[in-house]
């Protein structure tokens, strides 16, 4: 069974209206989402960690495109701990469903939010005593992980700062310090020793919480790529993301887990189709164009995410054939050459991404297509696409 999470117009006292073909008139793209290869790869990370060890989820940027909400439902179903987003419309998708596990927020919603903040039960990332004091100001109770930074050179305290910090927090009684996070360098010259300096420099700043009364309940360190490299790193929690959507975000796992794609495809229709003739000029001189071809338009675009510059190998799937895309990309439309499906109609499904009849575009050639890689595919997967979950 198929279901949408796409909010719908009420049409329902419209002249005409018939609720049997609303469904199938809205979805002239969508985007189809496997809930079960999420669950499968919950549960083989799962099977691989200590069961001490807390599971966070890291739903960012609309869980890796695939819906924050109902991938959230999914994972809390089978036992995940918890979540972490990066911004409040992705925490207030879960908390919409209603789940209420705990919701860390990584750096990037600010104080003015607070009430937001409070009203959902959020946790807050604080990387410095001014940002402490600043939501201090404008909570009543301000629960906090403390981030460390370790050599990422982004939002953290430094290993020389975190004492100080930690101090801060612990000697107000209206801050509830919840955990202590970081995350591996992810900067071109990391390397695998660069990861076990990172660590220890962890160990260190944990060492000397322990001795002053200030560590957290709860430290973590593993997103996806550190979580499936090194077990070590486990602590007592992980905060992978990626990898539950079937990325591993890394070639040289040390875990030997198996992970499926949750993008199972990318689906638009034709809204258009035509045979080129004399009538209208001259051919155009660019590539994938011919005479007296027949042209099909996709009713999506690079506003929709795809990229503005395809390659001119670049394929999809009509009536079950593979049929060349013809650049350019509009902000709405992709042409098609349909000269070899003579039987492609107005209105027929396209593949971008999927398998149709005898024949199948994989994410890696899509990937290939748009010029990204498979992370940067998901990071291109529009919020107003509708998502079709199976």
């Amino acid at each position: 069974m198929r279901t949408s999470e796409q909010t719908q117009t009420d049409y329902s006292s419209w002249p005409g209206f018939d609720p049997g073909r609303q469904s199938a008139a809205s979805r002239e793209s969508w985007y189809e989402i496997d809930l079960g290869a999420i669950r499968h790869n919950y549960r083989q990370l799962r099977t691989h960690l200590p069961g001490t060890v807390k599971i966070f989820a890291c739903l960012k940027r609309n869980g890796y495109g695939c819906g924050a909400g109902p991938v959230a439902r999914v994972l809390a179903a089978e036992g995940a701990d918890g979540f972490a987003v990066a911004t409040l419309p992705d925490a207030m998708s879960i908390r919409e469903i209603g789940i209420n596990l705990p919701i860390l927020l990584y750096p990037g919603p600010l104080p003015i939010a607070a009430k937001t903040i409070e009203a959902l039960g959020l946790t807050v990332t604080v990387s410095n005593v001014d940002e402490l004091e600043r939501w201090r100001a404008a909570m009543s109770t301000t629960r906090i992980f403390v981030k460390a930074d370790l050599g990422f050179f982004r939002a953290g305290a430094t290993p020389q700062e975190m004492g100080r910090l930690l101090a801060a927090a612990h000697a107000c009684n209206d801050v509830e310090v919840q955990g202590l996070y970081a995350h591996l360098s992810e900067l071109p010259t990391s390397t695998p020793s660069g990861a076990s300096e990172q660590f220890s420099r962890l160990q260190r700043i944990l060492r000397e919480a322990e001795a002053s009364g200030t560590r957290p309940p709860i430290t973590m360190m593993s997103s996806t790529a550190a979580v499936l490299q090194y077990p070590a790193m486990d602590l007592d929690a992980v905060d992978p993301g990626a990898l539950f959507v079937g990325l591993p975000e890394t070639d040289r796992p040390t875990r030997p887990v198996t992970l499926r794609p949750a993008l199972k495809a990318i689906s638009t229709c034709l809204v258009s189709v035509k045979r080129i003739d004399g009538s209208l000029g001259p051919i155009p001189d660019i590539p994938g164009f011919r005479s007296r071809m027949t042209i099909g338009v996709l009713g999506m675009g690079w506003g929709d995410g795809l990229p503005r510059h395809l390659p001119v190998q670049a394929e999809a799937l009509v009536r079950g054939q593979r049929a060349r895309l013809v650049p350019p990309a509009h902000l709405e439309h992709l042409r098609i050459d349909l000269t070899d499906v003579p039987d492609a109609r107005f209105g027929d499904q396209v593949l971008l991404l999927g398998q149709q009849g005898l024949q199948t575009i994989t994410q890696e050639e899509v990937a290939a297509q748009w010029g990204t890689d498979l992370i940067g595919l998901y990071a291109q997967l529009r919020d107003h696409i509708p998502r079709v979950y199976v």
